[in-house]
């Protein structure tokens, strides 16, 4: 039932649909105050010189924005494909040309900034290779096949996390370009990669880095900006084509540094309302310096 109303909403134009959303924003965020000391949580320990004027804006800022991506991603039920990539642009994409004409797979690393459902949407078309999202399947199966069928409708394949590994052992000579968000919080705090992020200590998934030398894959990150209110574009740069000759944890640590780049140019459009930061460092578990700096122990 939730699917068929989901889709009936999805035929309102995006006026309509933002109107819902500002209206939706200020209940969530100002009466009810869905998730509010999360992400005021989240924006303090990121952002420790910042006053609580600012930081209670950013707040206001985040839940419409929020707000308006969540619309448009029920948009994407039924939006045209001709509106779909003209409300995001893919810029530099000719960085994929050289890989696709060598044959190789490559890996484009992204986090949840602006609208990545929009992103999904668009990017079969917006490279030359085929292109496969790495997703982690949501609890309600009804929800998960239409969230699938909404973002493989131009092209995109979406394979859920435990059948990766195989499905890109199987396509790797298609070739295939590999979209995985980074960003998500891992479930095993002691199996995770950690480092400094947004001042704080932050764990991470190694996915990333262990796909890129496996299959030496090319690393390509999409920085995804909003324009203005519902248009986006993604730029793409090359983080680095031979995996292999970098240090352990370069690979990672590069995408880091982007996406950290991109939270402080634009603070409020980051997913600040998941808890990110719900794991603290186990005892013994390293601590990876970022660039230039070593890595430390708990206790060391």
């Amino acid at each position: 039932m939730m699917v068929g109303i989901l889709r009936m909403l999805s035929r309102l134009p995006y006026g309509a649909l933002h109107g819902v959303a500002g209206f939706a924003a200020f209940v969530l965020g100002q009466i009810l105050g869905y998730r509010k000391a999360v992400v005021l949580n989240n924006l303090r320990r990121s952002f420790p010189d910042a006053d609580e004027s600012t930081l209670r804006k950013w707040h206001r800022q985040f839940m419409r924005h929020f707000a308006d991506i969540s619309v448009e991603s029920i948009k994407h039920f039924t939006v045209s494909r001709a509106s779909a990539h003209a409300r995001m642009v893919h810029k530099n994409s000719e960085v994929f040309q050289p890989f696709f004409e060598s044959g190789r797979s490559v890996l484009i690393a992204g986090g949840h900034m602006n609208n990545w459902e929009l992103y999904a949407l668009t990017a079969d078309a917006a490279v030359p290779h085929k292109t496969m999202a790495i997703y982690k399947r949501l609890s309600n199966p009804s929800m998960d096949l239409a969230m699938r069928e909404s973002r493989e409708r131009f092209g995109l394949k979406m394979v859920a996390t435990r059948e990766a590994k195989s499905w890109v052992a199987e396509h790797l000579s298609d070739p295939v370009a590999v979209v995985m968000g980074f960003d998500q919080s891992p479930a095993d705090p002691k199996k995770s990669w950690w480092t400094e992020f947004l001042n704080q200590e932050t764990a991470w998934y190694y996915g990333l880095e262990q796909f890129a030398r496996q299959h030496d894959m090319p690393v390509i990150f999409g920085h995804i900006r909003k324009l203005k209110r519902g248009w986006y574009e993604t730029e793409y740069e090359l983080v680095t084509d031979t995996p292999r000759m970098l240090p352990e944890g370069d690979v990672l640590r590069r995408c880091i540094g982007l996406l950290e780049e991109d939270i402080r140019q634009a603070p409020t459009e980051w997913l600040w309302s998941h808890k990110r930061w719900k794991h603290k460092r186990p005892e013994g578990v390293p601590l990876n310096g970022r660039f230039g700096h070593p890595s430390k122990v708990v206790g060391s």
